[in-house]
């Protein structure tokens, strides 16, 4: 909550809305790149779509699903099949989880007061 709580006291709460807008909306075709690199089991196709996926969750302060990006981005790079496969089923379901969150109504207003009171803290 913080992290987009930062971004709206920088940006404003239309920009975070927009992000989080963008970030459902992106979300499917995320997924879907995940599980083409997975099902192809192409290497490069992986590493991209995982740290896509990295980049844009920690910008919206979901750590716990960045972290599964970057392991599966290792996966991807490392060659370890095993593991990819796993990762990507808790990947789509820590994202659900996250969209859960951001879909909260109000939760733009929340992030920007609780960050605010960090700051203040």
């Amino acid at each position: 909550m913080r992290t987009l709580g930062k971004l709206c006291e920088e940006l404003g709460p239309d920009s975070v809305d927009e992000y989080i807008l963008m970030f459902k909306s992106l979300w499917p075709s995320r997924v879907a790149r995940l599980r083409d690199a997975l099902s192809s089991n192409d290497r490069d196709m992986g590493e991209d779509a995982a740290l896509s996926l990295r980049s844009s969750a920690t910008m919206a302060g979901a750590y716990e699903l960045a972290g599964l990006a970057l392991q599966l981005q290792q996966a991807f790079r490392e060659g370890t099949v095993g593991a990819r496969t796993e990762l990507v089923r808790s990947i789509e379901y820590s994202g659900k989880m996250v969209l859960r969150v951001l879909e909260t109504p109000g939760f733009t207003e929340r992030a920007l007061r609780t960050y605010r009171e960090s700051v203040s803290a």
